[in-house]
């Protein structure tokens, strides 16, 4: 396997447990739901959404991908977790990602120039 598709696997790998994790822990230790809840949506996935995607782009250039993926992926976490109304914070990932695919492209050019 190439290296690009190696880091796209462990992309997905990475993002379903990012994703995932804080919502597992809410249903072992559920007294903290509402607070982590908001944490999870807001801060964490968004950070992750927009630092993954400029070191994915960072590397290998922009790639609509990887941004796909990045915002895809959060429909498991929201119909199994979540409800529909969290659908929303799919748009929100998707333009981190797209923001952050344009920084790490930048970055790219610089770097192969």
């Amino acid at each position: 396997m190439n290296k690009k598709k190696r880091s796209i696997v462990i992309l997905i790998i990475i993002t379903l447990l990012i994703y995932n994790i804080i919502p597992i822990i809410n249903d072992i230790f559920p007294n903290s739901v509402y607070y982590t809840f908001l944490t999870d949506l807001w801060i964490i996935n968004s950070l992750y959404a927009l630092i993954s995607s400029i070191v994915m782009s960072k590397k290998y250039g922009f790639n609509i991908c990887i941004i796909l993926l990045i915002s895809i992926l959060f429909v498991p976490t929201m119909l199994i977790f979540y409800n529909t109304s969290a659908s929303i914070f799919m748009i929100v990932y998707f333009v981190l990602a797209f923001i952050g695919s344009l920084i790490g492209r930048f970055i790219y050019i610089k770097k192969n120039k």
